[in-house]
């Protein structure tokens, strides 16, 4: 998070504090493996050769939440 004196500042700060585009796209790409992983009655999946497993879902939550949050304000 970062705080604001002068609302002229908001933008400037959403711009700097947004997860990038790359940051987003992987983490929905982590939901969608979990879900898949999920219904195949894993609780790990390989994505891009790197394991990712319940803690991951967490993350990625946070930060797809955090992009949705910033991109409505």
């Amino acid at each position: 998070g970062k705080w604001a004196i002068h609302p002229s500042q908001i933008v400037l700060a959403n711009d700097v504090m947004s997860p990038s585009d790359a940051e987003v796209n992987k983490a929905q790409r982590i939901l969608v493996a979990m879900s898949e992983a999920e219904s195949a009655g894993k609780g790990a999946v390989s994505l891009d050769g790197r394991l990712i497993d319940y803690a991951s879902i967490r993350q990625a939550e946070v930060l797809v939440e955090k992009a949705s949050q910033i991109a409505a304000a």
